[in-house]
Parts: C-alpha cells; structure tokens; sequence
C-alpha cells in the first residue's frame, strides 16, 4: 500500500509541477489556462473510493490529462511559432499597406473625377488633360470614343446646377469644347496616319465643314436677334452636336488606316440637317428636319435656284417621311440615310409651286 502510494504523490508531483510548468511554458494565450483546469481536474477525486479504484481511475485520468496537454503543446506551439515568425508579420504588415495605398489611389480617382461647380472656372485645359488621358489610355478608337462620352458625363453636374440662363449658356459650351477638343486631336493623328490621297480627300470635306459650319448653324437655330438670351444656349447645344458627329466621322477614316473594327452610332431616322455643297464649302441646297416648339415634326427644304418649302411630315414607319407644305402646294417624301445623307421626292405638287413633281434632289452632306 505504501508503495502505491508512493507511485500516486510521484505521478501527482508530476502533473502539478512538471506539466502546468509545460503548459505556461510552450501554450500562448487562453490555451495555458484550458490546460491548467484539465490538470487541476485529474487530481481532484473522491477521497471516498476504495485504494484499488483510486488507482486504477487515476492511471487513466492522468494518461488523459497527459496526451491531453502534451496535444495542446504541440498544436499551440506551431501556432505561437508562426505568429512569432518576423517574415510573416512583415507580409502581413505590407499586404496591409498595399491595401490602404490602394484604398489611397482610389479615393484619389473619385476625387479628380469629381467636378468642382465653377462657372466662372476655365475647364479648357482640364478638358485637353482628360482628352488625352482618353486617348493615352484607350485600347482601341472604338473605346476612346466610348470613354469620351463619359468625360460628357463628368461636366453633366455643371449644367444640371445651372439656374440662370447665364449659367446654362456658360454650362453648355463645355460639352462643345470636349468634342471640339477630341476632334482636332483625331485630326493630327489621322494627317500623321493617312496616305497623300486619302489626306487630301478628308482634308477638303474638314475644310468644307469648317466652312460650313456657322451657316448651317444659323439655318437650323436661327439668329441671336431671334433667339435673345437663349441664342448661346442652342449654339453651344448644336455645335455640340454636330462636332461629336464628325468626330464620329473621322474617327471611323483613322480606324480605316489603322485596321480597326469601328462601329457608327446610330442616328435618328427623322432628324438632321444635310446640304448639297456640291463638293465645294458653300451650302447650296439643305433640308432640314426637327421637332418644332409645339411637338409637331417639320422640315425646311431648300434646293439651289429654285425656292424653299417648309411644312411638316408624318413619320410612316418604314423610312419614309412623308412631307406636306404649309400652304399644301407641295408633297413628297423624305428619306433619312442617316449617315450617308438624305433625299427628297416630290410626288405632287398643285397651283405654283417652286418645285416640279416626280423631282428628286439629293443630299448628301450630313451634320
């Protein structure tokens, strides 16, 4: 019996210094203290079981308690050694800096991309650095145009704020400004690309159209002394327009030259303004057709050394429009090609009318 005993207070010295000795030692955190509570656990038994009981439950108590800790040293032992190890704190610490660098440059992005409402603030310059972002950075013609709407969209805020008619005119002009900027830098890029021939073929309809431009302008708004405080607004507004346009147009030449897939934009099959310039950088004949101020569709057609019609048209649904004069005298149909200009038929005319029926006059320039 002593003997046993004996045993028993060895295994117990054991348990109660040796391994919570092991558990502090080589167990970080809460673990330690899990342990400690098994150790404490495999020596607290009934003092009212028989000596032979005794021993045989504290054998395997003690066993378990042992692989128990010696489980929890291994395994806390590993993790304490890899949240010890400097390399990898050092990871962590730069995948934590390259996070919030990251975080940086995005917030940098959102705040260049917004728009400080100026109206008094020249955009020019910031217009030409966004341009030519665009360009540095698109991987194709097709997406440099794509991402040049969305600089549209970066100065839509301006006018969205205006109140005045003064603050809508200055608003406006920004929008003509970005296309205008987009289709000088086509330009000098298409001159540097293009052989002599195609050059000056696309040269003289970009001069006719420059020539052009203010004449037609005037035919489809109207004059300053018609318009009053408006007049800046709808210039800014058609200039825009047609500038984006023939951006569009020589973008699809240079895409030409380049070997690139380009696709038009679609344009409406009701509205637009198209001349015959008879290849020169006068307006000879024109037709214009847009939405009047009442909502109702009209058109202005003017052929060289004959007379002008104006009157309205009734959309048919299958590319014809078909016009009627104001006074009657004068009916026919228009046909939009869209890009590739535009053509009038006169199918009857009555009393004296400038035009003779079965006429056909085309139109071939399009804004």
């Amino acid at each position: 019996m002593v003997k046993k005993n004996g045993i028993c207070v060895f295994v117990s010295a054991v348990i109660m210094l040796f391994l919570p000795w092991c558990a502090v030692t080589f167990i970080k955190g809460d673990g330690a203290m899990a342990a400690c509570f098994l150790l404490f656990y495999a020596i607290n038994l009934k003092r009212n079981q028989n000596a032979e009981r005794l021993i045989a439950q504290s054998k395997r108590i003690y066993m378990t308690a042992f692989l128990l800790t010696a489980g929890l040293c291994a395994g806390c032992g590993k993790e304490g050694t890899a949240g010890n190890d400097p390399s990898t704190e050092v990871r962590a610490s730069q995948a934590e800096e390259q996070s919030d660098s990251a975080s940086r440059e995005n917030d940098d992005t959102e705040r260049n991309d917004k728009l400080e409402l100026d109206f008094s603030y020249d955009y020019s310059e910031d217009i030409k650095a966004d341009v030519d972002d665009v360009v540095s950075n698109s991987a194709s013609l097709q997406e440099e145009l794509e991402n040049i709407e969305k600089i549209i969209q970066k100065y839509t805020p301006l006018a969205e704020a205006a109140q005045t008619q003064i603050e809508m005119n200055v608003s406006s002009k920004w929008f003509f400004v970005i296309w205008d900027t987009e289709l000088n830098n086509l330009w000098n890029r298409f001159s540097n690309s293009a052989n002599p021939q195609t050059k000056e073929k696309i040269l003289a309809e970009q001069r006719n159209w420059i020539a052009m431009k203010e004449e037609v302008t005037l035919l489809s708004i109207g004059s300053s002394e018609e318009n009053g405080s408006m007049y800046p607004l709808l210039q800014n507004s058609f200039l825009e327009e047609i500038t984006r346009n023939r951006s569009y147009v020589l973008a699809n030449e240079l895409a030409r030259i380049n070997g690139e897939f380009f696709v038009m934009p679609e344009r409406s099959a009701k509205y637009g303004l198209f001349v015959d310039n008879q290849r020169t950088d006068n307006v000879y004949s024109f037709l214009i057709t847009q939405q009047g101020w009442d909502g109702n569709d009209e058109a202005v057609i003017s052929i060289y050394r004959q007379g002008e019609a104006r009157g309205t048209f009734i959309d048919n649904g299958n590319g014809e429009l078909t016009f009627t004069s104001d006074d009657g005298s004068i009916k026919g149909i228009i046909i939009i090609n869209r890009w590739n200009g535009a053509n009038f038929k006169v199918t009857e005319t009555s009393g004296e009318s400038v035009f003779s029926a079965g006429e056909e006059v085309q139109f071939p320039f399009a804004f």
